[in-house]
């Protein structure tokens, strides 16, 4: 009697099927991690554009005024000028200037607000002579490291 050989085997089956998890496992992986990539750079491009207006805010609002002060808790810097005060305060993942806000990415969490201020610096020539940073981090799950903002501004003292 002879037999018909056309068939897999149950051991070709399996060694196929095991192959195909492997590559799809490695493929998973994959996938996850361009996930994990593109979240974190959509939050990383997010916040670096909203700081880009948080700073022209600023530099709008101070834009050839004489800075006569400063001060700061953890939350909120105000810098005090000729012509009045300019808030800048941090909550959630929204930044407030003046009365501008500012919202990051809804997973972003923004953190310890300073104010530096240093001047007036003696420099022996006319100019600017001081200047101010404000700085806050901004914290997210889907960040792979916190992001951390600075904003210098010079002024004449």
């Amino acid at each position: 009697m002879k037999l018909n050989n056309k068939g897999f085997t149950v051991v070709e089956l399996l060694a196929s099927f095991i192959l195909t998890m492997i590559i799809v496992v490695f493929l998973f992986e994959i996938v996850l991690e361009l996930r994990n990539l593109y979240l974190n750079e959509s939050v990383r491009t997010a916040s670096i554009n909203e700081n880009a207006l948080v700073v022209n805010a600023i530099h709008n609002n101070l834009d050839d005024k004489i800075i006569t002060g400063g001060s700061c808790t953890s939350t909120r810097c105000t810098i005090t000028h000729t012509e009045g005060s300019l808030t800048v305060s941090v909550s959630g993942n929204t930044v407030t200037v003046g009365s501008q806000k500012f919202e990051y990415p809804e997973k972003a969490d923004l953190q310890s607000v300073s104010l530096t201020k240093v001047g007036p610096v003696n420099t022996g020539t006319a100019g600017i002579n001081s200047y101010f940073k404000i700085s806050y981090i901004v914290r997210s799950a889907d960040l792979n490291d916190d992001i951390i903002f600075n904003y210098v501004y010079p002024y004449i003292a």
